[in-house]
């Protein structure tokens, strides 16, 4: 009785293992018909279904699964299972560069067609990671400063003429801050910064960035071209003005953003994003851009200096899998940047264009829009690596107890933020 048993396990095992490179061969055809694409759950998600349809409609034998975003935009542990998407729309930034480092994300530079792509978009929204092309921005935000018109009369300042430099922005924030209290009882305060932000990961360094930028004209960022060590130390990238600024302007906002802008009761936020258009309408009263709310240029150091700011936004990545099903992804991505989809993507999500052709659309000639995409060429994409990771980090540390807590003293903020980011570097 046992005999046949294993007679019948053996037969049954030998069938297994002759019809196992027909399952394999059936399955590859499979994945080289299929595509998963990460998505952020919510609007993106809604909008990349519609697009999915659309794909399919010219594309009836390839199947697109929409998946969610790991938490914090971590793809690491669906790579080690092998399990990753074969394309992901995330965020600008670090988590970028990380990928690359991993040798997980596919090089653009040599795929066809990708130099008539990159051709299409704004110069200032692509950026080489290790040399090479590894993510095609899909969507823009750009960081400007945003300011309380109201505010601004019942101070005795013009409305139509927000502080170009540093000193008129000091100087406005200060009279703003005189004002009497609302009749709830809130304090009013000539400006804010986001605080709480800085225990919540470099991506923060992206809205204190255009300041820093702006001190310097552009001339540095955190670290060398190669990312091995930093450089904001150096004279010329203006580390101290920067901080010495910030903490000046720190006198006249509240410790945390509590009591933000859309409270009415702050005069300026240097840190507005085109991203934050929605939450205009969630102030106590509605806010409107052109009417009781202007959008500025970031204030220079001085006048004839240009303003700089931070380009963010959405990017999206091709990650490595077999030869068909990249191809198919990198069909999918061409897809998704042609004019027409792209615009659908970015006028239903809050982003600017960087299809450079949609930027002459009456959609993003309107005024409240208008200022942000014409600044977009002053805009810097933030270093996308590990180590700007880290480096923003330390930062970030220094300057809540440089600026916040005042625990270092400013000569020696500039020392202390170099030695605590060399330490990151170094650290595994």
């Amino acid at each position: 009785m046992i005999g046949k048993r294993v007679a019948v396990s053996l037969l049954a095992f030998a069938l297994v293992v002759s019809l196992l490179p027909i399952i394999e061969s059936r399955a590859q055809g499979e994945m080289a018909n299929s595509i998963r694409v990460s998505v952020v759950a919510g609007s993106m998600q809604e909008t990349m279904s519609k697009l999915v349809k659309k794909y399919k409609e010219a594309n009836p034998d390839v199947e697109v699964t929409l998946e969610l975003e790991p938490e914090g935009g971590a793809f690491q542990a669906l790579i080690a299972a092998g399990n990753q998407p074969d394309l992901i729309i995330t965020s600008l930034g670090p988590q970028l560069g990380t990928l690359v480092a991993q040798d997980a994300a596919v090089n653009f530079d040599d795929l066809e067609g990708a130099a008539d792509l990159f051709a299409r978009l704004e110069p200032a929204s692509l950026q080489k990671i290790a040399g090479h092309h590894y993510y095609v921005p899909i969507g823009a935000d750009i960081t400007l400063m945003i300011y309380n018109k109201e505010l601004f009369k019942e101070a005795g300042l013009d409305p139509e003429k927000p502080p170009a430099t540093w000193e008129e922005f000091l100087a406005a924030a200060e009279t703003i801050s005189k004002l009497p209290k609302r009749s709830n009882g809130d304090q009013v305060y000539g400006t804010v910064f986001w605080n709480e932000a800085l225990q919540w990961g470099g991506w923060y360094w992206n809205m204190l960035q255009p300041i820093y930028l702006t001190s310097n004209q552009g001339n540095c960022q955190l670290l060398n071209a190669l990312g091995t060590d930093i450089v904001f130390e150096r004279e010329e990238c203006h580390m101290q003005d920067f901080l010495t600024f910030v903490k000046a302007a720190q006198a006249f906002a509240p410790p945390t953003m509590e009591k933000n802008f859309f409270s009415r009761s702050v005069g300026m936020w240097l840190q507005y994003g085109y991203s934050w258009e929605p939450n205009l309408k969630s102030a106590n009263t509605p806010m409107i851009i052109g009417e009781d709310v202007g959008v500025a240029p970031v204030p220079v150091p001085k006048e004839g200096d240009k303003s700089l700011s931070t380009l963010g936004g959405r990017g999206v990545m091709i990650l490595k899998t077999t030869p068909e099903r990249e191809t198919r992804a990198w069909h999918f991505l061409q897809f998704l940047m042609e004019d027409a989809n792209n615009y659908q993507f970015i006028t239903e999500l809050g982003y600017l264009p960087v299809v450079t052709a949609l930027k002459d659309d009456d959609f993003f000639k309107e005024a409240g829009r208008q200022v942000f995409v014409s600044l977009m060429a002053n805009a810097r994409v933030p270093e996308q690596s590990a180590a700007a990771e880290k480096v923003a980090n330390a930062i970030q540390g220094i300057y809540q107890d440089v600026v916040v807590q005042t625990k270092i003293p400013l000569d020696m903020a500039v020392a202390e933020a170099a030695a605590a980011a060399r330490k990151a570097l170094q650290s595994k």
